[in-house]
């Protein structure tokens, strides 16, 4: 009896290790996308400042 308990408590643990190290590279899956997205936002950010000061020495002329 106190085997099969054993045998479970044993299944059991290698599903929640498996769902873990599922989780964890989903999460580095999330941080890269993150990284990215600050990027792209850090360029847009950039770009818009620029084409602003485009526009406004374009009309000072």
């Amino acid at each position: 009896m106190v085997k099969k308990i054993m045998q479970k408590i044993q299944v059991q643990e290698k599903k929640k290790q498996k769902k873990l190290e599922e989780l964890s590279k989903k999460q580095s899956e999330v941080d890269e996308i993150d990284l990215k997205l600050k990027k792209l936002n850090s360029f847009k950010k950039d770009y818009e400042k620029l084409d602003n000061n485009v526009t406004k020495f374009l009309n000072d002329i």
